[in-house]
Order: C-alpha cells, then sequence, then structure tokens
C-alpha cells in the first residue's frame, strides 16, 4: 500500500512539473520575470514575431520570511516605564504576485502583476501593468488622412 502511494505521488509530480514547463514558452518582445531578466530595465524591441493566436503565460512569485529579533536595553526594568515589550520569533505576512502576460494580437502584447497579499495589505489589489503596441498593422495605411 505504502509503495503504491509513493509511486502515485511520483507520478503526480512528474506531470505537475510537466505542466509548468508547458507554459515556458516565449513571448515575442516581452522579457522574462526570472533571472534571465537581471539587468534589462526595458523589454527587447524587435519587428520580428512569431505570433500564432493568443496565448497566456501565467507566472507568479512567493516569499515567506522568517523574522527573529531580540533586544535588550541598559535601563532598570522593575520601573515599568523603562520594560521591553516582550519580543520572539515569527514569520512575516506571506507575500505572493501573480502576473499575466498575453500575446493579444500580433505586435501586441499585455502585462499585468496583481499583488495576491504584501506585507502591509491583505487584499488583492492590481500593481500595475501595460500594454505594448509594436506594430500597427491592423490599421490601414491610409486610415488617418
Amino acid at each position: 500500500m505504502r509503495s503504491t502511494t509513493i509511486k502515485i505521488g511520483l507520478l503526480g509530480a512528474i506531470l505537475l512539473t510537466s505542466l509548468v514547463n508547458a507554459q515556458q514558452f516565449p513571448l515575442d518582445n516581452l522579457k522574462h520575470r526570472d533571472q534571465r531578466a537581471i539587468n534589462m530595465f526595458e523589454n527587447p524591441k524587435d519587428s520580428v514575431t512569431t505570433f500564432e493566436k493568443l496565448k497566456v503565460r501565467v507566472g507568479g512569485a512567493f516569499a515567506l520570511q522568517f523574522q527573529g529579533l531580540k533586544h535588550e536595553s541598559g535601563a532598570d526594568q522593575s520601573v515599568p516605564a523603562t520594560q521591553l515589550y516582550d519580543i520572539g520569533n515569527n514569520f512575516n505576512l506571506p507575500t505572493a504576485n501573480l502576473d499575466l502576460d498575453v500575446a493579444l494580437y500580433d505586435g501586441i502584447n499585455l502585462h499585468l502583476r496583481t499583488f495576491l497579499s504584501s506585507r502591509h495589505h491583505n487584499e488583492t489589489y492590481v500593481k500595475g501593468g501595460y500594454i505594448q503596441i509594436d506594430k500597427l498593422d491592423f490599421i490601414p495605411e491610409r486610415f488617418f488622412k
């Protein structure tokens, strides 16, 4: 029974890994949201695109920080006004982000970053995002004249 459970768990981990890797397709002119984008300020600019259809790349980030604090004072601890509060070790509020990178059309990309939780906000809110337009091929040539 135990070996069957281990085999099923291993198979589930392999399937989950393959599902996560299935989303790692490149999107034209959108920088990566991992270590490959270190020291890259803007998205790359290139007129060559490989757009086939609408594609959505879902990504995220998560952090759980442990904080251990100590404090001491040279003041007399028997006087209530100089007593220190008891502090100790604990975890901070976890932080999590949800990133959506979308190839909407040939030369049109969307990036949206949502804070699922942050240090001082328990509620979800949109941090920001942008639409990047590299081509305007869908507008006829004499449209503005």
